[in-house]
């Protein structure tokens, strides 16, 4: 029986293009909000937060460098 694949090969530009893309989706859905409970707006307040989840994926996945002092503590 196949299994997923797990691992994945993206670049830094692949993963910029992801997470761009997921901003502008995100953008687009609180634009198009309206301020009654519709259906619609639950649906779009719904798949924000489903967008907002997978960049906070990508998020927590990076790993970040900070400048050193020459007594190797992160500046600032």
């Amino acid at each position: 029986m196949p299994t997923y694949n797990k691992k994945f090969e993206l670049s830094i530009k692949d993963i910029d293009l992801i997470e761009r893309s997921l901003r502008f989706q995100i953008s687009h859905l609180s634009h198009t909000e309206t301020s009654s409970q519709t259906k619609e707006s639950v649906e779009n307040h719904n798949k924000i937060i489903e967008l907002m989840s997978v960049l906070s994926t990508f998020h927590n996945q990076k790993i970040w460098y900070a400048q050193t002092h020459h007594t190797h503590v992160p500046l600032g």
